[in-house]
């Protein structure tokens, strides 16, 4: 995002698609799924020379040997609700993606107007959406992000969100 300042649509899709399919392999994995927990425009690396996405940094990913996981770690301005109240499962995987396509889209860090991860935190639990998404004109992108932040009981998982179109 630091030397692409502003990709055309048509290369945010194609990061999406590589995003979530790596979304969706870590959730996926047998006998115990793994959430990042981390996801954030930072920790995915875009090799442009060949096109090719990884995601990095999973220093605070943790495999699913329970029903949910139950501590607060992360990066406030890409973290769920539900992270907060420390009781969640791999759809804050799916949330995160959703403030990173919201950053690709805008270029803005989600939340930039709050001056302080407190601020952040009540904005996320009270269900007050970044200021940033008033910035998208493109409707069908903007259903998009607020697909991803929906409540977690209704939140697509990452192989829903691949037949999106």
């Amino acid at each position: 995002m630091k030397k692409i300042k502003n990709p055309r649509l048509k290369v945010i899709k194609t990061w999406c698609r590589e995003i979530l399919q790596g979304i969706e392999y870590l959730h996926n994995l047998k006998p115990h799924p793994i959430i990042h927990r981390d996801i954030k425009c930072d920790n995915i690396f875009i090799n442009s020379n060949k096109g090719e996405i990884r995601i990095g940094d999973l220093g605070l990913a943790t495999c699913m040997s329970h029903a949910y996981a139950d501590s607060v770690l992360g990066t406030p301005e890409f973290m769920a609700p539900e992270m907060y109240e420390e009781v969640y499962g791999p759809s804050v995987d799916v949330y995160s993606f959703g403030m990173c396509v919201l950053e690709m889209v805008t270029n803005q860090t989600p939340y930039r107007e709050c001056a302080n991860p407190a601020q952040i935190y009540r904005k996320v639990i009270n269900g007050i959406k970044p200021e940033a998404l008033e910035l998208i004109i493109n409707e069908d992108v903007k259903a998009f992000i607020l697909e991803c932040l929906k409540p977690k009981d209704e939140r697509p998982t990452a192989t829903e969100l691949l037949k999106h179109k």
